[in-house]
């Protein structure tokens, strides 16, 4: 490992990394459920659903712990979790708790609207 200061700086990167990562799936998931409400079917929507699938599998494969998290350890965070990305402790700890059903609603919302839209084409 390097010095401290070099440590704190990669520490740091880490976190920022993670801050944007984080930031930009919880925009896909809010996205999601926003475009299932209002019927939205267009590519915004596909690279969505192909960020949260991405993120998911990423998540499940490594045992449901962030990849960044042991790096971040390493580096000097107490915990690398998602409470290093400058989230209010009661939010970070209830991630998991809000954004999976999140992600279900806005699955549902779109499965709905597909469903629809084949039905309201087959009656034409």
């Amino acid at each position: 490992m390097g010095s401290a200061s070099t440590d704190s700086l990669r520490l740091a990167t880490i976190q920022a990394v993670h801050s944007v990562i984080f930031w930009a799936e919880l925009g896909s998931i809010v996205w999601l459920v926003v475009t299932g409400v209002t019927g939205r079917r267009d590519r915004s929507v596909g690279v969505a659903a192909a960020l949260v699938a991405i993120e998911s599998g990423v998540f499940i494969a490594n045992d449901r712990v962030c990849p960044l998290t042991p790096l971040a350890e390493r580096f000097g965070a107490r915990s690398g979790s998602v409470s290093d990305i400058w989230l209010p402790d009661v939010v970070s700890r209830t991630v998991p708790y809000w954004t999976v059903p999140l992600v279900a609603v806005g699955a549902a919302l779109h499965a709905r609207g597909i469903v629809v839209s084949r039905r309201d084409r087959a009656a034409r």
